[in-house]
């Protein structure tokens, strides 16, 4: 069986060094934001990407730059291609991609839209296993309170991403520490 070659881009951005792995049909990995090109790539390697040239490359780091600069940019609307997984886990993280930019939707709500209303802890569970985050918007996700968890960049940056959407007001000063 022939295994897709995955490309790695890495793009500087304000927030920090971030990245995706693309293959033939879109994006199938993405990292949060480091401090280090080398720790992003170092990421994506173990995903089995690698730099090479790709006609994408330049088009999808500029996603990345526009997004951390907080334009009004679409990640949602570039391909994803899901690495593969469980019916269940396809349904949930697609379903991340319907929570619009500037809102937030619990784990109640997800676990309501994908037909498994009583599996909140399991759609946690999945959530937390997202391969594409940014692009699966992961960060939208809070618990029914409103409260912010669970986050695998670090509460900092889940919230530093929803003020940056929009979904929180922005604390002062602006200075970021994730």
């Amino acid at each position: 069986m022939k295994t897709d070659q995955l490309t790695a881009v890495v793009a500087e951005t304000v927030l920090g060094w971030v990245g995706v792995a693309l293959s033939e049909h879109g994006i199938r990995y993405a990292t949060l934001f480091h401090h280090s090109r080398e720790a992003v790539l170092g990421e994506l390697a173990a995903f089995g990407a690698g730099e090479r040239p790709d006609r994408r490359a330049e088009e999808v780091a500029e996603f990345l730059r526009g997004y951390a600069a907080g334009e009004p940019v679409s990640l949602d609307d570039y391909p994803v291609d899901l690495p593969p997984c469980t019916e269940a886990r396809r349904q949930i993280w697609l379903a991340l991609r319907e929570i619009p930019r500037g809102e937030t939707r619990s784990y109640g709500w997800l676990a309501r839209r994908v037909g498994r209303p009583t599996a909140a802890r399991a759609i946690g569970a999945a959530v937390g296993a997202n391969p594409i985050p940014l692009w699966l918007p992961c960060h939208r996700v809070v618990a029914s309170d409103g409260a912010l968890h669970g986050f695998g960049g670090g509460l900092a940056m889940k919230q530093a991403l929803l003020e940056l959407e929009g979904a929180l007001p922005r604390r002062l000063p602006a200075r970021r520490e994730f």
